[in-house]
C-alpha cells in the first residue's frame, strides 16, 4: 500500500521471523524479508528502508558486518539486533557500530517490540523534522540575509539621496555671510534637514527642520518638505521684498504645516525659519516647536533668541510669530536639533540647556570648535539624529583664533 513504512528483516530463524513480521505488520510496516546477510545487502538501498533489524547470528556472515555495511551505505538509517543471552559482547559491540538498540531472543513478548520499534521510530521522527527544522531556519536566514542587504542598499541610496539634496557647506554669500551644518543621523536616513540660499542681493533665507521619529519615513518628510518649498518658490517669488519677508516666512510655515496634515503620516516637525537682511543687517525668524531655541553670538556672548510657535503638524493654526533682531558687525547664528540635548548630561531639560549655552559662548559659535566640546563625533549609536547650522558674518572672534 502507498504510503506504508518499510522495513528489512534479516532473520533465518522462520519462527522468529514470523513473529517479528506480524508483529510489525500490526504497526503498519511493510516488511520484506531477508534470510541472510548477503541477500540483505543485495536489497539494501539507502532511504529505502526506514529500519532494520537483523539476528546477529546468520548463516553466511555476521551480523555485526551487515549492521557495519549498512551504516557505511546509509550512517542515518537506524538498526535493531536480535541476539540472545550469550552473544552480549556482540551486543555491545553492535551498540558501538551504530545499533540503535538490541532485543533479545527468543522473542515473545510483542510489547517489547512494540515499545523498541516506537522508541527508534519516534526518535528518527524527531530527528528528522530537526533536520527539516535546520533546514527552514537556514533557509529563513539566507532569505533574511538577502532582505537585509537588499534594505540597507536601499538605505545606502536613500543616504545618498538626502546628501544630494543638502545644500553646499561651508558656502559663503556675498556680504561676507557664511552658512554652514552638521548633519549626523543615527540611522542611515536622518529627520533633520537643513537648506539655506541666498534671494536676489540682500537676503540669505534659511531652514532647520526636525521631524518626529526616524529613519525612512521622517527622511520622505524632509524631502516632502523641501519638495514643497522648491514648489512654493516657482509659483511666487519669496524673500525679495522687504514689505513681503515676515509674510513669507509664515507662509512656508503654513504650507509646511499644511502638508504634514494631509499626509496623514502622523509626523510633526519643528522648525525654525528665518532670512537675514544683509542691508539692513537684521534678522528675521519665526519658530515652530523649536527645542533648544536658536542662538544668537557677538561680542556680548552667547544668548537665545526669544519666540514661540507650535510644531507643525499638529494644529491648524500654529500662532506663529515672525521676530527681528538686529546684528552688530560680527555675529554668529547657532541652531540646533533637539538630538544635541541627548549628548549633554543634566537633571533636567533646563540644566541642559543651559549647558548647551554654556558651550556654544565658549565656541564662540564655531561649527567645529562646538562639534568637538559636545563630542558629537565619537558616539559610534546616537540615540537621535543630530544636526547644528550656523550663519557668521564678520571676523572671527578672539573664542575663535584661540580655539
Amino acid at each position: 500500500m502507498a504510503g506504508r513504512r518499510t522495513l528489512l528483516l534479516i532473520d533465518a530463524d522462520e519462527p522468529s521471523r514470523d513473529f517479528v513480521r506480524r508483529a510489525l505488520a500490526r504497526l503498519g510496516f511493510a516488511v520484506t524479508i531477508a534470510q541472510n546477510g548477503g541477500e540483505a545487502l543485495g536489497q539494501f538501498a539507502p532511504r529505502l528502508f526506514e529500519l532494520v533489524i537483523t539476528d546477529l547470528h546468520l548463516p553466511d556472515m555476521s551480523g555485526l558486518e551487515v549492521l557495519r555495511q549498512i551504516k557505511q551505505l546509509s550512517p542515518e538509517t537506524p538498526v535493531v539486533v536480535l541476539a540472545s543471552n550469550s552473544e552480549v559482547k556482540d551486543v555491545v559491540q553492535a551498540l558501538r557500530l551504530g545499533a540503535s538498540d538490541y532485543l533479545l531472543k527468543p522473542l515473545e513478548n510483542v510489547g517489547a517490540l512494540d515499545h523498541a520499534i516506537c522508541r527508534i521510530t519516534h526518535a528518527d521522527t524527531l530527528a528528522q523534522q530537526n533536520v527539516e527544522y535546520r533546514e527552514e531556519l537556514e533557509r529563513r536566514n539566507r532569505e533574511l540575509r538577502e532582505h537585509v542587504e537588499v534594505l540597507q542598499r536601499d538605505q545606502q541610496a536613500g543616504r545618498l539621496l538626502q546628501q544630494h539634496l543638502l545644500p553646499r557647506t561651508p558656502y559663503r554669500y556675498p556680504g561676507n555671510i557664511e552658512a554652514a551644518f552638521r548633519l549626523f543621523p543615527s540611522l542611515y536616513l536622518s529627520g533633520d534637514f537643513v537648506d539655506y540660499g541666498l534671494f536676489g542681493e540682500r537676503f540669505v533665507a534659511f531652514y532647520l527642520v526636525d521631524v518626529s521619529g526616524h529613519g525612512v519615513s521622517s527622511a520622505l518628510v524632509t524631502a516632502l518638505i523641501k519638495h514643497s518649498i522648491m514648489h512654493l518658490l516657482r509659483e511666487r517669488p519669496l524673500f525679495s521684498q522687504l514689505d513681503t519677508l515676515d509674510q513669507d516666512l509664515l507662509d512656508v510655515l503654513s504650507m509646511i504645516n499644511r502638508e504634514l496634515l494631509s499626509t496623514r503620516l502622523d509626523k510633526h516637525a519643528s522648525m525654525f525659519v528665518g532670512a537675514v537682511d544683509c542691508r539692513a543687517r537684521k534678522l528675521h525668524y519665526a519658530v515652530a516647536g523649536q527645542v533648544p531655541m536658536p542662538v544668537i553670538v557677538t561680542a556680548a556672548g552667547a544668548e537665545w533668541l526669544p519666540g514661540k510657535g507650535r510644531p507643525l503638524g499638529l494644529f491648524e493654526q500654529g500662532d506663529w510669530q515672525v521676530l527681528c533682531a538686529s546684528l552688530p558687525e560680527n555675529w554668529r547664528l547657532v541652531a540646533c536639533s533637539d538630538g544635541v540635548l541627548e549628548l549633554i548630561e543634566g537633571a533636567d531639560l533646563l540644566e541642559r540647556e543651559d549647558k548647551l549655552l554654556q558651550a556654544i559662548d565658549r565656541s564662540g559659535g564655531d561649527l567645529d570648535s562646538l562639534c568637538t566640546a559636545l563630542h558629537v563625533g565619537s558616539f559610534e549609536a546616537l540615540p537621535d539624529d543630530i544636526t547644528l547650522l550656523t550663519l557668521r558674518q564678520g571676523e572671527a572672534t578672539e573664542t575663535d583664533r584661540s580655539s
